[in-house]
């Protein structure tokens, strides 16, 4: 799936986790400058997140990173 990163700091331990959030059009990003920033299905309209769009697996194992949950369940009920 399609998703782009954000960087939360754990207060406690100084520990950073990636959480991947579905873009609300992954189709308008075709790699150019004009895709710095994506709006995010579990977010409020204009709320964005900043980078690129990536592929991630949905089924994702990878350590200091998960799917936003809200996001995770939006894509899947579209699929």
């Amino acid at each position: 799936m399609l998703a782009v990163a954000e960087c939360v700091r754990s207060r406690a331990l100084g520990e950073v986790e990636i959480v991947w959030h579905a873009p609300v059009d992954p189709a308008s990003c075709d790699g150019d400058c004009d895709c710095d920033l994506h709006e995010i299905t579990c977010g409020e309209p204009g709320i964005s997140a900043p980078g690129g769009n990536r592929e991630v697996p949905a089924d994702l194992a990878e350590s200091s990173q998960r799917w936003c949950a809200a996001c995770r369940d939006a894509v899947r009920q579209t699929v």
